[in-house]
């Protein structure tokens, strides 16, 4: 798919950062953000990758890719589109983005989960289905959770993959070495073990 707009890696323009910050700040929870300095410090990080969609001359949708370089996957943290410019294509060229930036990697997502009010289930079920459409797989019997980042617990979150070109599904012993290094590298929390033990009881993939 040719992209609807261009997209260019925020490393190479730190002048749009502002702009990418503010769809980040706007579209994210403040429950699962982080703060404006740790994004930036990801900039000049060869494990990340930070995208933006251009529309004229204007930051539209941005996208926070971690690819690991100890094992064979990458983890989508986020991406966002500002609100007036949805349904343009941009969530799918990102996405496409992503599974290219990962080269064969397996690439994780973090969605949140189906629960809550009912209006909160429809949109989230809709992310959910937007997802699996692509060809993600959710991974069900994994009790899944990101640390707290700020002064509120982060909400349910379900842990969803893409084979990104691989014949097989991830392993358990793959996603307990992967999930560790999520907490290590994405979210700077080194002694992890007995938390990544505690997501594991029935696991299996839809």
């Amino acid at each position: 798919m040719t992209p609807p707009c261009p997209i260019l890696d925020l490393s190479e323009y730190p002048e749009r950062f502002g702009a990418a910050y503010d769809i980040y700040e706007t579209s994210l929870p403040a429950a699962e953000r982080k703060s404006r300095g740790d994004i930036e410090a990801l900039l000049t990080r060869d494990d990340y990758a930070l995208s933006v969609a251009i529309s004229d001359t204007a930051v539209v949708a941005i996208s926070i890719v971690y690819v690991d370089r100890t094992h064979r996957f990458g983890l989508l943290e986020y991406m966002a589109t500002r609100p007036d410019c949805r349904n343009m294509g941009l969530g799918l060229a990102l996405f496409e983005h992503a599974l290219a930036t990962c080269r064969n990697r397996t690439l994780l997502i973090e969605v949140e989960s189906v629960s809550g009010a009912p209006r909160e289930r429809a949109t989230q079920h809709r992310r959910q289905a937007w997802y699996t459409r692509l060809g993600c797989h959710r991974l069900t019997g994994l009790n899944y959770c990101m640390p707290q980042l700020q002064n509120l617990p982060p909400p349910p979150l379900d842990l969803m993959y893409h084979p990104n070109g691989r014949q097989t599904p991830p392993q358990e012993a793959d996603l307990r070495a992967w999930i560790s290094n999520i907490y290590s590298n994405v979210y700077g929390l080194n002694d992890n073990r007995d938390i990544v033990e505690a997501m594991f009881s029935s696991l299996k993939s839809d």
